[in-house]
């Protein structure tokens, strides 16, 4: 069985609240947990920033589902690949919204705003990593 990574933006169809933040995370951690998947997710200016990583099956079967979300449109798979070691193995769905921290790293990547759609597949996996050593509770 091979794990796999999956990175992907899209685009939020309304503003998310604390409130529906809440809710995304105790799902996916709850149904991640289930499956064995790892990761983390960043939400900012109405894009949400994902990565998912585990058993390949597990993973497709879970971004399918993530996919028919209403919550969230403009799906782009920033890439797939297969991996020796999960970066995200400490969360079951990792969290980081908006921050000094947050911004500070953007900055550094030549950003002035959160825009995944901007960033390179490997600014977009420094970014997450990076911000899920800076993990907040939501």
């Amino acid at each position: 069985m091979k794990n796999v990574r999956l990175l992907y933006f899209s685009r939020a169809s309304r503003e998310m609240s604390l409130a529906d933040l809440k809710d995304i995370l105790e799902t996916a951690r709850s149904n991640n947990a289930d499956l064995g998947v790892c990761g983390m997710l960043c939400y900012d200016k109405r894009y949400f920033l994902q990565a998912l990583e585990g058993e390949r099956s597990q993973v497709n079967e879970l971004y399918l589902d993530i996919a028919d979300d209403p919550r969230h449109d403009e799906i782009t798979i920033i890439s797939y690949s297969e991996i020796d070691k999960p970066l995200f193995s400490e969360w079951k769905m990792g969290y980081s919204g908006s921050s000094a921290t947050f911004s500070k790293l953007l900055a550094k990547l030549g950003q002035h705003e959160f825009q995944p759609d901007a960033m390179s597949q490997k600014e977009t996996l420094v970014f997450l990593h990076h911000m899920s050593k800076q993990q907040t509770e939501v």
